[in-house]
């Protein structure tokens, strides 16, 4: 018996050596769906027919995202704005660091539960190495014109979309920092993470926002304005693939329509809509990873990058690729964990 026990002793302490918080999956996963982090928020209300159209096809499943395009910015109604939580199940520690993943979709599909993103996937991933995650929802939606008989998306709209989204992303920082005892988090410890339009909004906020977060993890983003790039001040990881011709890795217009159409790419139905509505996109300049990542070289501000020759968007869909990102991601976030 004193063996037997000797042996478990020795194994448990040999685990303990082997594995590292942080690092290795070590804990079960806890979720909480549908937690409210913000309340009556004004979202669009009058959805366009193409929505309604697209949505209504069986094209529209619980594997092929819907579309969100509204008629008028005129008419608003109120949302509550939810997150989904991902913890450490039996975690003795009571100040964990937290990880507010914003997902993809172009601001017109997508949400916290969009397990076809991988991003959603690493949710689990993260709380089993000991990391607090909030998977949140944010307004999505852009307005489709009409300008002499064709669908329109112009570059006012798209900024409309990028600042609610970043002021719905400000509300979740805060609302946890102001929450933190009760989901046992350190509010010292916050970090953002997104993809794509979710990577979007994760950059304007750490470009625009004096609010401190311990890092940001951008997958295949950009920002609008390159004057204000040296404006970040927190740590930034940048993920993105150097021939993405959906958010440019340098400089350029974001979501090229004809690109979508020919390689029948990106969100399913969209691709029908910009051959059936002749749809237009009126996309100001985008500045990607390579050139933000320039500038704070310039600035000598703190950042890592993971670039990849011809490669393409979200190249995490590849399954070599998603380990490959993920563990870019993990490294990130435990060097900075170490900051002070």
């Amino acid at each position: 018996m004193k063996k037997v026990m000797l042996f478990i002793i020795l194994l448990f302490i040999s685990l303990t050596f082997c594995t590292e918080r942080y690092k290795d999956p070590i804990f079960k996963t806890e979720k909480i769906l549908n937690l409210v982090y913000a309340e009556k928020i004004p979202h669009l209300k009058q959805k366009h027919f193409v929505t309604v159209l697209t949505n209504g096809l069986k094209l529209s499943s619980d594997i092929i995202p819907k579309l969100n395009f509204y008629q008028s910015r005129n008419t608003t109604k109120d949302i509550d704005l939810r997150f989904n939580l991902y913890q450490p199940k039996i975690d003795s520690i009571h100040k964990r660091p937290l990880i507010i993943v914003v997902h993809g979709g172009a601001f017109i599909s997508g949400s916290k539960d969009d397990k076809n993103q991988p991003i959603i996937d690493y949710c689990d991933s993260l709380s089993s190495r000991g990391y607090v995650v909030a998977s949140i929802d944010y307004r999505i939606g852009l307005i489709l014109n009409s300008v002499e008989n064709q669908l329109v998306i112009d570059s006012l709209d798209l900024k409309r979309a990028i600042q609610w989204g970043v002021q719905d992303l400000e509300r979740a920082v805060l609302y946890f920092k102001n929450n933190a005892e009760q989901y046992k988090i350190d509010a010292d410890k916050i970090f953002v993470m997104g993809n794509s339009s979710g990577a979007v909004l994760s950059l304007h906020f750490a470009m625009e926002k004096e609010i401190n977060v311990k890092g940001v993890v951008s997958l295949w983003g950009g920002v609008l304005n390159k004057n204000h790039i040296k404006n970040i001040m927190t740590p930034v990881l940048f993920i993105h693939g150097e021939s993405d011709e959906i958010i440019p890795f340098k400089e350029g217009r974001i979501m090229d329509l004809n690109f979508i159409k020919e390689e029948n790419r990106f969100i399913p139905a969209f691709t029908s809509i910009i051959s059936a509505f002749d749809l237009k996109f009126f996309s100001p300049i985008f500045y990607g990873g390579g050139y933000m990542a320039s500038v704070l070289i310039e600035s000598n501000k703190r950042h890592k990058t993971y670039f990849l020759e011809n490669t393409g968007h979200e190249f995490y869909y590849i399954e070599l690729h998603k380990t490959n990102v993920l563990m870019q991601i993990i490294e990130f976030l435990n060097e900075n964990l170490l900051l002070h």
